[in-house]
């Protein structure tokens, strides 16, 4: 059921056995402050923002995924309902949120904010939601989801890693007695005799005895030893001995079944400063974050493709200065991922030609956009001139690109008038860049980082995702949203 309001979920209650209805991004709120005290309860006291966005984004892939309007596949065909309260993660989210964990009014409340940040967002793979797997600690290397499920997901790929080695879960050690593995297991392992042990690879090995059953020679551990010597240093009866193992020390690594994202290092990733969309597409392969309106579920960019160049890169780029030393190639790159994350909320399908400080070609960018074929390549730079005075935003278009140009004057309008820089024109240019590339093309100069003030105003990480707002709205308006 949808309103003007939002998007409603039939959420069947395990206690009650009946369906309530709630809205989908009440039942986003309290999922995620759920999910979120599991890792609180690996590292008390800690609230990491992107790990919460990230999370609150999951859970609303897991009930999308679900919802008939969007071909969803309900949890149980038996029932009139979307979700069960049965459904892990969702356990608490009808009526008051209730965990037995001191605090947790404070972080729902924490976490509503975030959720509301995200309103919308989804993770999908070719252009549907995914299955949004996740696990509290994978120790050191996620699951390929045929190893789990028996199937492949192109999105469940093992990734190794690194982020959850302090977790508390990294390793686990539990002492099971034998009888209750044979129970457990259906299955017979040991054989009570005096003149028998089984063979422990480590422990007990290559055993030898003669007709009457005393042991000759022994190997325990690294050492051999006859049957005499056992006897004299344990203070056993005789040499004809055996022994009959009665608990088993497991020790295992991680907490859950593999699949999908580590919560534990999602929470890892957001301290040392990754963004949500960063932490989601490092454990889920190849997928997209995308805005889905609440009213239609539309999804204003989808079937677009971009790619979005960074300028310059690496030690032998070529990039600018400013006055104080700010390097043009990183400011770039930080607009760049900016945008990437904008369009990718509404749909598109973007690429970057480079993800970090990297001295990539000219030639390679070329080949790179030409192997791909965008709707449009953006190209991010920050303009310089020996004139310390010059500043402003212009956009250059190579001769001919008519939805270049069409383009080129909406961004640069809408840069000019968010950061109040000089509109300084869209003109055509031969850059080889735009030039080469067989795809609609922009290079924009987003400002003059040689100008003193706005080499300061660069400074700033909020002025770089105006910058990207102020080119994505751009786009949107390009094509008519």
């Amino acid at each position: 059921m949808d309103t003007d309001n939002g998007i409603y979920v039939n959420v069947f209650d395990e206690n009650t056995k009946e369906t309530v209805v709630m809205e989908l991004e009440e039942i986003v709120k309290k999922a995620t402050t759920i999910v979120y005290t599991s890792i609180q309860k690996e590292t008390p006291d800690v609230f990491e923002i992107e790990a919460i966005k990230a999370i609150s984004i999951v859970i609303r892939t897991q009930v999308i995924r679900r919802l008939k309007r969007f071909n969803g596949i309900k949890w149980n065909e038996e029932i009139d309902a979307d979700i069960s309260t049965g459904m892990s993660g969702f356990e608490y989210i009808i009526g008051s949120p209730k965990i037995p964990r001191e605090g947790f009014d404070e972080v729902y409340n924490k976490c509503s904010a975030l959720v509301d940040d995200t309103k919308g967002f989804i993770i999908t793979f070719g252009g549907k939601p995914i299955k949004a797997e996740y696990h509290l600690v994978c120790g050191g290397g996620t699951e390929n989801s045929e190893d789990v499920l028996g199937n492949k997901i192109m999105y469940l790929r093992k990734v190794l890693c690194e982020y959850c080695f302090n977790s508390t879960n990294y390793e686990g050690v539990i002492d099971i007695p034998i009888n209750e593995i044979e129970d457990k297991l259906n299955v017979k392992v040991t054989e009570e005799s005096s003149i028998y042990g089984p063979e422990i690879k480590g422990v007990f090995e290559d055993v030898q005895r003669d007709e009457t059953g005393r042991v000759k020679r022994i190997k325990v551990g690294e050492r051999y030893f006859s049957g005499i010597e056992i006897r004299d240093l344990l203070g056993l009866n005789s040499s004809r001995f055996g022994w009959d193992p009665l608990v088993i020390r497991f020790k295992s690594r991680g907490l859950g079944d593999g699949l999908g994202m580590c919560l534990y290092g999602a929470y890892k990733m957001a301290e040392e400063g990754k963004s949500y969309t960063e932490i989601l597409k490092y454990y889920y392969t190849g997928v997209q974050i995308v805005n889905i309106n609440s009213a239609g579920g539309g999804v204003p960019l989808s079937g677009k493709t971009f790619i979005i160049d960074p300028g310059h890169g690496g030690d032998n780029g070529g990039d600018e200065k400013g006055p104080t030393g700010l390097r043009e190639k990183d400011v770039n790159l930080y607009i760049a991922k900016s945008l990437v994350e904008l369009l990718e909320k509404d749909g598109a399908l973007v690429y970057l030609t480079r993800l970090e400080d990297e001295d990539i070609s000219i030639i390679k960018r070329i080949e790179y956009v030409n192997s791909i074929r965008p709707n449009f390549l953006i190209s991010i730079h920050q303009n310089f001139f020996f004139a310390l005075g010059v500043s402003g935003t212009e956009v250059y278009y190579y001769r001919g690109d008519l939805e270049g140009e069409k383009m080129g004057r909406l961004i640069l309008d809408n840069i000019a008038k968010s950061l109040g820089t000089a509109n300084r024109g869209t003109k055509n240019a031969e850059f080889a860049i735009i030039r080469e590339s067989k795809v609609s093309s922009i290079l924009v100069e987003c400002m003059y980082i040689s100008n003193p003030k706005e080499e300061e105003a660069l400074k700033s990480d909020q002025v770089k995702r105006e910058i990207a707002k102020a080119i994505y709205r751009g786009v949107l308006e390009y094509y008519g949203i």
